[in-house]
C-alpha cells in the first residue's frame, strides 16, 4: 500500500485525529493561498480604516462584521493566519533544531560538555515561560522579528531535555557501543544510528507544540507587546474583548475562536502522528477502543443471568 494512503488511513480511522488533520490542512491551504495571492483574494483591504462602518454586526456585506476602526474582521483574520501560523511553525522549527543539536551533543559526549549545556538549559527553564518573552519583546520593541526572538529564547530548552534523554538511551545500545569501538565517525553514528531513533518523538512533540507556541504568540499580541499595532494578528484582535466586550463581543470572540481551532487542530494532529509513527501507541489505542466498544455492547445488550 502507498505509504501516504496508509498514513491517511490511520489518521482517518480516529475521529479526533481526522478532525485535527482537516483543521490544520484547511488553515495551511488558506495561509499559503493568501501568501501567494495577497489581498486580492479578500473582500476588503485588511488594513483599510473606515470610520463610517465601525463595530458593524455580521451581515452579507461583512461576514464577521467590522472592528472599532471599521476594518473587515473576516479579511483581517485571513491576513493574520500567515503571521500566526507561520510564526508558530518557525518558533517550533528553530527551537527544535537548537534542541536537536545541543541535546545530541550533551547526550552523546557527556562529561563537561553535558554539564555546561544542561546547566544553561536549567537556567532558561527557571524563568516563567511568559515573563521572559514579555521582557525581551518589550525591550527590543514591536516587530515580528523581535517577537520571534523573544519566544525562541525560551522555547528551545524542553527540546534539549527531550533529545538528550532519547540520545542517552540510544547511546547505551550495543550497536552504538560497537560503532564507537570501531572508531566510526560521529556524523555517521548520528545519521545512521541516533537521528532515526529520536526523530519520531521529536516530530510528535513539535507538532503538538505548534499550538502552544501560537498561544504564547497570541498572548504577546493580546497584551500589546512585541507585535506592531498595525499588524493583523489574532491575539491582538482578541484583545478587544477586554475593552469592547459589552458593546460588540463578536469582535474579540471570533479571533479567539480561530485561535482555539488552530491550537486544537495541531494537538489532535499530533495524536494522529503518534499513531502513525509509533506502532506501540497505535496498538494500545486500538485495543482501548475495542474495550470501549465491547463495554458499550454489553450495556446495550446485557447478559441475562
Amino acid at each position: 500500500m502507498n505509504p501516504l494512503k496508509k498514513a491517511l488511513g490511520i489518521i482517518f480511522s480516529n475521529g479526533l485525529s481526522a478532525a485535527g488533520f482537516i483543521i490544520v490542512i484547511s488553515f495551511i491551504v488558506i495561509t499559503i493561498a493568501y501568501s501567494v495571492i495577497g489581498n486580492s483574494m479578500l473582500p476588503y483591504n485588511p488594513y483599510e480604516v473606515n470610520l463610517y462602518e465601525t463595530n458593524m454586526p455580521p451581515s452579507p456585506t461583512h461576514i464577521f462584521g467590522t472592528d472599532n476602526l471599521g476594518r473587515d474582521i473576516f479579511s483581517r483574520i485571513i491576513a493574520a493566519l500567515p503571521i500566526d501560523i507561520g510564526m508558530s511553525l518557525l518558533i517550533v522549527a528553530i527551537s527544535a533544531l537548537i534542541g536537536l543539536f545541543l541535546g545530541v551533543i550533551a547526550g552523546y559526549f557527556r562529561g563537561f560538555i553535558e554539564e555546561i549545556i544542561m546547566r544553561a538549559t536549567d537556567l532558561f527553564l527557571a524563568f516563567p515561560p511568559l515573563i521572559l518573552p514579555m521582557a525581551i519583546a518589550a525591550t527590543l520593541g514591536p516587530s515580528l522579528t523581535n517577537a520571534l526572538i523573544s519566544l525562541v529564547v525560551v522555547w528551545w530548552p524542553p527540546y534539549v531535555r527531550l533529545v538528550r534523554g532519547n540520545t542517552l538511551q540510544i547511546s547505551a545500545q550495543d550497536f552504538i557501543t560497537m560503532s564507537k569501538v570501531l572508531n566510526t565517525p560521529f556524523i555517521r553514528i548520528l545519521i545512521k544510528g541516533i537521528l532515526p531513533n529520536i526523530i519520531t518523538t521529536l516530530l510528535i512533540y513539535a507538532t503538538m507544540d505548534v499550538g502552544t507556541a501560537m498561544l504564547e504568540l497570541s498572548t504577546l499580541g493580546f497584551l500589546g507587546i512585541g507585535i506592531p499595532v498595525t499588524t493583523p494578528e489574532l491575539g491582538m484582535m482578541a484583545s478587544i474583548l477586554s475593552t469592547n466586550f459589552f458593546v460588540y463581543p463578536l469582535e474579540g470572540l471570533i479571533p479567539s475562536l480561530f485561535i482555539f481551532l488552530i491550537v486544537m487542530g495541531f494537538s489532535l494532529l499530533g495524536e494522529g502522528l503518534a499513531e502513525i509513527i509509533d506502532p506501540n501507541i497505535r496498538t494500545h489505542l486500538i485495543s482501548r477502543r475495542k474495550r470501549i466498544e465491547e463495554m458499550a455492547k454489553m450495556k446495550k445488550y446485557p447478559v441475562q443471568g
